[in-house]
């Protein structure tokens, strides 16, 4: 009699869960101690504690964490938007985590104020490689209404800016707040884009033996709802930078809830 053999995700059951993400505060970084922290890292570990899931956290760039969560090297993101692409590997949470207004970064040579995709169109934008940030600003790219660069890292985009090679960096409200604090430039400020704001959902890796954990994640995070624990860590950190809560910014989208 042959037995056949089965798929690793149906062989193994996950108790240790591994945890990828990007320096992309106030929502996930390093403190001083070489320690994990940000919203959605704090929301994380405390969702995995009460399902006695031992976690390990690795932070890589964010266009590499994408694509170690498609292979299943990565299990989990905790943050992250919805896209058509990302719902072919990924499973989201079936509740967002969050809500970002989206912003650009920008000199002096802009004027302050809300903006719309159409002030843009003879500027040169910097996007970090793998971000998203909606339908408008994805089409607008496609189209090349926008004349985007893709950059590795945020931070390369902030020199850029100092140094007048590009015009503005694609961004959301509490990452601006945060990474201008940081950076020592008084030119710099931020305006909000007139966009529909994103919601920033939990990412399992369908190649990851750990997607088996998504409804017990989902029970977990409507639990820490009730108990207002995560409400209050992502005004904790949010209002650690000035940023506004925004509760009402997910767009309704054709795009199916897994």
């Amino acid at each position: 009699m042959l037995t056949l053999p089965f798929p690793a995700a149906s062989q193994e059951k996950c108790t240790t869960i591994i945890v990828g993400y990007s320096y992309y505060p106030p929502f996930s970084y390093r403190d001083g101690h070489n320690d994990a922290k940000g919203a959605s890292i704090e929301v994380a570990k405390r969702a995995f504690k009460q399902m006695n899931i031992d976690v390990t956290m690795e932070q890589m760039p964010w266009a590499r964490l994408l694509s170690e969560a498609q292979s299943g090297s990565v299990d989990f993101i905790p943050a992250g938007y919805r896209t058509p692409e990302r719902l072919t590997w990924a499973t989201y949470s079936d509740i967002p985590i969050g809500y970002e207004r989206i912003v650009i970064i920008h000199d002096s040579r802009i004027k302050p104020g809300e903006l719309t995709l159409n002030d843009l169109r003879s500027q040169k934008g910097l996007l970090r490689r793998g971000d998203s940030h909606g339908p408008d600003i994805d089409n607008a790219i496609a189209k090349r209404i926008l004349k985007v660069d893709v950059i590795p890292e945020i931070e390369v985009g902030l020199r850029m800016l100092s140094v007048q090679r590009a015009d503005y960096l694609l961004t959301s409200d509490s990452v601006a707040r945060y990474m201008l604090r940081q950076y020592d430039d008084p030119d710099l400020s931020f305006s909000q884009l007139n966009v529909t704001g994103e919601a920033l959902y939990a990412m399992f890796s369908q190649q990851s033996n750990c997607v088996e954990l998504v409804e017990q994640f989902n029970l977990t995070i409507r639990n820490l709802y009730r108990q207002d624990l995560m409400s209050t860590t992502l005004i904790q950190y949010l209002k650690s930078v000035g940023s506004p809560l925004v509760t009402e910014l997910a767009p309704k989208t054709n795009f199916p809830v897994h």
